[in-house]
């Protein structure tokens, strides 16, 4: 069965945020590197600083790795991949409105770029949540495996 444009859309999402997550990763590393190798680097807010640059970058890295899978499971329209996805979309969406509230908290952050932002990501995740839902998505990825 042919792959639907829509999967390809998500797939190429689903790499966009590998390739953000890789590139978070890549400068909580050098992050780290500069608060091993600076002035005051036996000081413990610079040990605490470098650990936590490496341990931050070596997790956003593994969930790069995840997500490029994921896309690359997206774009072969492997079973596992729609249910992972589903989920994974599903709890965005709850983090996402969770985020809303909390950022409330905190009066630096602009409320309009806040709520548009999180209306964006919010239109774009229900977007992919009810395509992945339909019966013609649901048909194509459980087809390719069997």
């Amino acid at each position: 069965m042919r792959r639907p444009f829509g999967v390809t859309i998500i797939a190429v999402v689903t790499f966009i945020g590998a390739a953000i997550l890789g590139l978070g990763s890549f400068a909580l590393f050098f992050l780290g590197f500069m608060g091993m190798t600076g002035g005051d680097a036996a000081e413990p807010s610079s040990v605490a600083i470098a650990g936590m640059g490496i341990s931050g970058g070596f997790f956003l890295l593994v969930l790069a790795g995840v997500a490029a899978s994921l896309g690359i499971g997206v774009l072969k329209l492997r079973e596992w991949a729609w249910i992972v996805c589903v989920a994974l979309i599903a709890a965005g969406v709850g983090c996402t409105i969770l985020s809303l509230f909390a950022s409330k908290a905190y009066s630096m952050i602009p409320d309009v770029p806040s709520i548009y932002c999180h209306l964006l990501l919010m239109a774009t995740s229900l977007w992919m949540f009810a395509y992945l839902l339909l019966p013609r998505i649901k048909l194509a990825f459980s087809q390719a495996t069997a």
